[in-house]
């Protein structure tokens, strides 16, 4: 156990209604971290007039302790909160960052402008923490590579993190539907170009002309940058007749039920830090047809989980054609979902405290 006090950073978190993979991420850790810390955990957001962090809700007598660990999985620069890398500096315990990915960095051409903006100060603040969690390997590298290309003189450890499945669900379920039905297929992701809707319904289109049945459904809030032209080529081609239904954001018990009649999820992405959705995809018991990206990879050893080339729409469409046409290939691979080795976020929030009481905390 931690000698003092974990100071969980939420001031994004409290304030979003829309359930971003951030979001998701520090809701999840949030619960896991209270059950297991109780009164030691205290939420804290960022105030603007002080620089310095205060509690979400009345704490008494209220003040940062030397054996105080400040821990934050949002997003934020020195412009955007002003004066906090001197409350970095300046904070009597340590502090810990979750680091999510360097996409911002990778692909500016179809990345929030603000985020690509932010960023690079965002990255290199980070070596500022005593520590950081990065959400898989890959995003671990690459936050090393991207201090040793500014030679930076200090930088912390960065240790990966397993993230859980069971964010949207409690329980395993493998969902079951009338046999003889079309399968249905589903995408979970913010509509925009990283995502690969784009790619994702030209190959269901090809398939749908070539007279295979099944139905697509989509969902996830449209990115008003670089999403509102995949809105329109899905709503377009759903006129045109095809099955398809765009859904848009839903929450958590609307999307249970999209699941429940859910034969494969498809993730077309062209860049994830994690992916998320897979592991959610896994844990409801439904199998995923994925864009061959590393971080995919790291959690693709859980089984049920088939891939394909990043951005290639002809190699989606076959292997969307194999899985079917051939029923028998698609139940395969949804009886090779380990669920007893899926990963909790209880045993996540269990791995961040464990190392915070290695590092001293």
């Amino acid at each position: 156990m931690i000698k003092g006090r974990l100071l969980y950073d939420v001031t994004r978190a409290c304030k979003q209604r829309q359930k971003s993979g951030i979001a998701r991420v520090s809701s999840c850790l949030n619960k896991e971290l209270k059950a297991l810390l109780g009164d030691r955990l205290v939420e804290v957001v960022w105030d603007d007039r002080l620089r310095a962090i205060k509690p979400k809700g009345k704490v008494d007598d209220w003040g940062v302790l030397s054996r105080d660990v400040f821990l934050t999985c949002e997003l934020f620069c020195e412009y955007e909160r002003e004066g906090i890398e001197n409350f970095i500096k300046e904070f009597p315990g340590l502090t810990y960052g979750i680091f999510h990915d360097a996409i911002p960095l990778q692909y500016p051409e179809f990345t929030w402008p603000h985020s690509v903006q932010r960023h690079p100060s965002y990255m290199k603040m980070l070596a500022m923490f005593s520590g950081i969690f990065a959400v898989s390997s890959h995003s671990a590298m690459q936050l090393e590579e991207y201090w040793e290309w500014l030679e930076l003189q200090r930088s912390p450890s960065v240790r990966s993190i397993q993230l859980g499945c069971n964010g949207v669900f409690d329980d395993w379920r493998s969902p079951s539907r009338e046999i003889g039905d079309p399968p249905r297929i589903l995408t979970l992701a913010i509509l925009e170009k990283r995502k690969g809707q784009d790619i994702a319904i030209e190959a269901a289109k090809s398939l749908w002309d070539e007279g295979i049945r099944f139905h697509y459904d989509f969902v996830g809030r449209t990115n008003p940058y670089f999403g509102k032209d995949i809105e329109r080529l899905l709503k377009r081609t759903a006129k045109r007749g095809y099955s398809l239904a765009v859904h848009g954001q839903l929450v958590d018990a609307q999307l249970q039920k999209v699941f429940d009649l859910a034969d494969l999820v498809v993730l077309p992405s062209l860049a994830e830090g994690c992916g998320l959705p897979l592991l959610e995809s896994l844990w409801r018991g439904v199998p995923t047809l994925s864009s061959s990206l590393h971080s995919v990879r790291e959690n693709a050893r859980f089984g049920g989980c088939r891939l394909f080339k990043r951005g290639d729409c002809e190699d989606l469409a076959r292997s969307l054609r194999n899985l079917i046409e051939k029923p028998s290939e698609l139940e395969d691979l949804k009886a090779s979902i380990r669920s007893d080795e899926l990963p909790r976020w209880k045993s996540t929030a269990v791995d961040i405290v464990e190392h915070l009481v290695t590092d001293g905390a």
